[in-house]
């Protein structure tokens, strides 16, 4: 448990933090990071004080929002609910907690407008800067093509024998067989599939991925070995990862800029609020032996 300021911290927001942040973590890494578990809760700890301090701060500072300008957010934030397939019993049921997080927000952007105010139009040669800074998070993913020929062990007796075949297989595309008649000849797939369309570089670390990945436009893979089937593949396009011309990132990047900065302010000002505020983990009261 968490107590900041006297207000006790929500366990399950904590629970939230830190499974978002090992999920991105993970995704990232493309491995499991479980040994960093106690890094990540500590994390998701700082993560969710911090925004109860510039809460606590907001509301401080603004005790009261006008009920004309919460009936309106709160109205608006109805119709998005209803624009979504909620219905007006579970609306009326939610109206009083929608309300409170309507005032919340409202509080919030009024303590952000308060923050020290970032440049609202950098110029070119700042944006340019900030691409240089971050182009990895501009990125085109990379894509292949490829066409594909399965076979898969289940359906033979002799694992040896069944290699030996795809080897030969490869031998004859290799010495000028057409590699498309050839999948569509052999393969195994139920569905007859032979052409896997354009596919994402999203798992790095995959042997199947990081395999076609890194072979050549035409070129045919070795038989690969992957989820209990022998594989072949050959590549028939690709599309490499490349980060955008700057004039086509202009607005995004504005407002990225724009973004990053207010996260810093808030940063700044949560670290500020630490240096006088009570933070405690409260021990729990002991069960009742006797219940």
């Amino acid at each position: 448990m968490i107590r900041v300021n006297g207000e006790l911290i929500d366990p399950q927001l904590v629970e939230e933090a830190f499974s978002r942040i090992k999920t991105e973590a993970e995704t990232r890494l493309q491995i499991s990071c479980c040994e960093r578990d106690g890094a990540f809760r500590q994390m998701a700890e700082e993560e969710v004080i911090d925004s109860i301090l510039i809460a606590q701060e907001a509301e401080t500072r603004f005790p009261k929002i006008p009920d004309e300008t919460v009936r309106i957010r709160l109205q608006d934030t109805i119709s998005q609910y209803r624009s979504h397939g909620a219905s007006w019993d579970m609306l009326e049921e939610r109206r009083d907690g929608l309300r409170n997080e309507c005032e919340a927000t409202l509080r919030m952007e009024a303590l952000i407008d308060t923050l020290p105010p970032g440049s609202d139009d950098p110029t070119d040669d700042e944006l340019r800067q900030y691409l240089d800074q971050h182009h990895r998070e501009f990125r085109t993913v990379a894509e292949v093509r490829c066409l594909h020929l399965v076979k898969f062990l289940e359906h033979h007796d002799d694992p040896l024998a069944l290699l030996d075949t795809m080897r030969e297989l490869r031998e004859s595309a290799l010495d000028g067989a057409d590699f498309s008649e050839l999948a569509g000849r052999e393969t195994e797939k139920e569905s007859g599939e032979t052409d896997l369309g354009w596919i994402r570089l999203e798992r790095p670390t995959n042997p199947f991925e990081s395999m076609i990945f890194t072979m050549r436009d035409g070129e045919l893979s070795p038989v690969v070995f992957y989820e209990h089937a022998y594989h072949l593949l050959e590549i028939i396009g690709r599309k490499p990862s490349v980060v955008p011309p700057f004039e086509d990132l202009r607005d995004e990047l504005r407002q990225r800029s724009l973004i990053d900065h207010r996260r810093e302010a808030l940063r700044s000002l949560a670290a500020g609020l630490r240096e006088n505020a009570v933070i405690d983990h409260p021990t729990p009261p002991a069960a009742d032996e006797d219940s």
